[in-house]
């Protein structure tokens, strides 16, 4: 029990390391093959709890589908992307992993720090991943991510124009 307890929380933190590292790297469409093709991208207001909070009953920072991930990706890629050119340069930490196998799914939790450094300004999101995740073809794909910041408010953030 222990030994598969282990196994899984390996393969939950190499998955999730990965995400981050192809992130910092700016690899975005290659980010996109670690997401099942009904996945969805939650970043839930900072006035709720964000573990339980919906999106029928609050309005999110973020709502993607899938649809929406590769969009952002996409705007976020091209030359016009004027939020986002010259690109920041992000640096994703992940830690406290713990994952377990609950109604079908693995559900990951993990403390996540992400710095964004832009120009002459550097900001620091920092809060706790939710991930769902399924197994196929014998590999982990993430079917649900949301992002719960532990700040009061976005300022002096203001945007999220990166991935976090």
């Amino acid at each position: 029990m222990l030994h598969e307890a282990i196994l899984l929380r390996l393969s939950v933190e190499e998955l999730l390391f990965r995400e981050a590292d192809l992130l910092d790297r700016w690899e975005l469409n290659e980010w996109l093959t670690l997401y099942t093709g009904d996945a969805r991208y939650f970043v839930p207001p900072s006035d709720v709890d964000g573990d339980t909070a919906s999106p029928d009953t609050s309005l999110f920072y973020i709502i993607d589908d899938r649809k929406r991930m590769e969009e952002r990706v996409l705007r976020l890629t091209k030359i016009g992307a004027h939020s986002e050119q010259p690109r920041s340069k992000v640096r994703h930490l992940v830690s406290n992993v713990r994952a377990e196998r609950r109604d079908g799914a693995i559900h990951a939790r993990s403390s996540f720090a992400v710095w964004r450094s832009k120009d002459t300004t550097s900001d620091v999101f920092v809060g706790h991943y939710l991930h769902e995740l399924v197994e196929i073809d014998g590999a982990l794909r993430i079917a649900k991510k949301t992002c719960v910041l532990d700040m009061e408010a976005l300022r002096p953030h203001a945007r999220i124009s990166i991935i976090l």
